[in-house]
């Protein structure tokens, strides 16, 4: 198995002096690697490679960082998904299966082929005043940005009219995002497997405005009747467009699925139960 890695620039204090002792550890244990050129140029590795080069020639891509670091790496690898491993370095890291302090045990049965893959959808988005298709892991987030003034936005699903909604936003999350900002504006936990979306207002003016779950099979298209100046579409926290009250978008699943490696003995309500520090 031929692993690639990946790692977050913006932990490169952290995350360099493990990398050091990471490659030891894989050169020690017969592993064959190769590493992405922005972190290597960083931590003075000098045979980096560009992650589309290294899409080409491995089996298992392995991310150094936090939940922000993988959700970086399935967005550049599009339709072209190798299975990722997480090894954590982040404040929480609901998608990382490994930590930095213990992860050789299990990492040694991962390479050695014990493990399963989680699969995880992917939300697409279209903009009609923008040329590049987006994709994200997490959410798409309909937020204002400069002002006080709320945004009134009307929702279809499968073109079918769903609601207007007034408030300080909007969040179209997938199953995975569930735990991420729909969870801190008052939305459900729902399990991976789910093929859903989660259609979360933020703050909205109507008390009675609730998040509602729909099928990932939907259709959703958001248009808006009031909007401020600075309002902005997110995709994963990571991606920022403008936009305006002219602009349409459409979400609806992208043909492909993000894999994440897990150690066969891992369960998603352990990780929920950990993170979230539920009564045990």
């Amino acid at each position: 198995m031929k692993i690639g890695i990946v790692a977050n620039k913006n932990y490169s204090e952290k995350i360099t002096p493990f990398f050091c002792k990471f490659l030891d550890w894989l050169q020690m244990n017969d592993v064959d690697f190769c590493v992405e050129s922005e972190f290597a140029d960083i931590a003075g590795y000098p045979y980096g490679k560009s992650l589309l080069d290294m899409l080409k020639m491995i089996d298992l891509l392995i991310v150094l960082g936090g939940d922000g670091t993988i959700l970086r790496a399935a967005r550049l690898m599009r339709n072209k998904q190798i299975p990722m491993l997480g090894i954590r370095f982040g404040r929480l890291g609901f998608l990382a299966e490994l930590s930095g302090e213990t992860y050789e045990k299990k990492l040694k049965n991962i390479l050695s082929g014990d493990y399963k893959i989680d699969k995880r959808m992917v939300l697409e988005s279209h903009i009609n005043t923008y040329d590049e298709t987006l994709f994200g892991l997490n959410d798409a987030v309909f937020f204002r940005a400069h002002s006080f003034k709320l945004i009134t936005m009307d929702v279809h699903v499968d073109n079918e009219y769903m609601n207007t909604f007034q408030g300080d936003g909007l969040i179209i999350a997938t199953p995975t995002g569930s735990t991420a900002y729909s969870l801190s504006s008052g939305g459900p936990i729902v399990t991976p497997g789910i093929n859903a979306f989660i259609i979360n207002p933020i703050c909205p003016h109507m008390l009675s405005n609730r998040p509602t779950v729909v099928s990932g099979d939907s259709e959703i298209r958001i248009t808006f009747k009031e909007l401020t100046e600075g309002c902005m579409i997110s995709i994963d926290g990571q991606q920022d467009i403008p936009i305006k009250e002219d602009t349409i978008i459409t979400i609806k699943r992208a043909p492909y699925d993000v894999q994440l490696v897990r150690s066969t003995n891992s369960d998603f309500f352990s990780v929920v139960r950990n993170k979230l520090k539920w009564t045990q």
